[in-house]
């Protein structure tokens, strides 16, 4: 964990004075928990549903695959490890995680805001005591990005961050935008086990099966309904179809 997150300075707090109580910290400690796994779940979910529905990604990603097994795997190239699963040997699984998470992100708002205190108006849209303000994300922003309907884990190559330089764009590649997990002392504190959990997990599975969505009405993300909050993600049955 982090020396300087705030879940771990709570720990500290909670070891040396009564500043955090025993329930508080449980509490804590249960949210933490909660929020990992379900948004784990999400995020992979989502991953999945992406390369079902662009299956020259899903061929893509298992040729990368297959090939970064044979060279770096365990068990002599059958099975996956942290050096498989890595940037550097799996460049395009980084590509597609990085294009899922901007296509549905695990949080479906950046930041939501109470007015509890009196009716404003700002850019002359009137915000009456007592309503909530969401705060979306840029993801979808054709002044920002270029055909934002489509599945391109392309766009976040050096060469597409490079052609962003200067523009913009370019906010496009702030740490804050890069993953779900936020950045410095308040980053998730299980970010790097949740991230190698999904690169493992969309691993396995796309080197074992061939997804797809079997209904043919579903041929794209908009024609499919589902719940923008992370947990219980109402996603379109997938097709799982063994390779070997």
């Amino acid at each position: 964990m982090e020396k300087a997150s705030y879940l771990a300075g709570a720990i500290e707090r909670q070891r040396e004075s009564n500043d955090i109580t025993r329930d508080e910290m449980a509490e804590l400690c249960l949210i933490a928990l909660f929020v990992g796994v379900d948004t784990t779940s999400s995020v992979t979910a989502w991953n999945l549903v992406h390369l079902a529905l662009n299956p020259e990604c899903q061929e893509k990603l298992h040729a990368e695959l297959v090939e970064s097994l044979n060279a770096k795997g365990s068990n002599g190239g059958t099975r996956l490890n942290a050096d498989v699963i890595g940037k550097k040997v799996s460049p395009y699984l980084h590509l597609c995680f990085r294009e899922s998470h901007r296509a549905t992100p695990a949080f479906g708002a950046a930041m939501w805001k109470g007015n509890s205190h009196n009716e404003i108006e700002i850019h002359g849209e009137t915000l009456p005591q007592g309503s909530m303000v969401q705060m979306g994300h840029i993801s979808y922003d054709e002044d920002y990005i270029d055909e934002p309907k489509q599945f391109r884990p392309e766009r976040w190559t050096a060469e597409g961050v490079a052609s962003r330089k200067g523009t913009k764009s370019e906010v496009l590649d702030h740490p804050f935008m890069r993953d779900p997990f936020s950045q410095g002392a308040r980053r998730c504190p299980g970010s790097r086990v949740a991230t190698n959990e999904i690169h493992a997990m969309i691993s396995q599975l796309v080197l074992d099966w061939k997804i797809s969505v079997p209904d043919e009405n579903i041929n794209c993300l908009d024609d499919i309904t589902y719940d923008a909050g992370p947990i219980k993600p109402i996603i379109p049955e997938l097709k799982f179809e063994p390779r070997r």
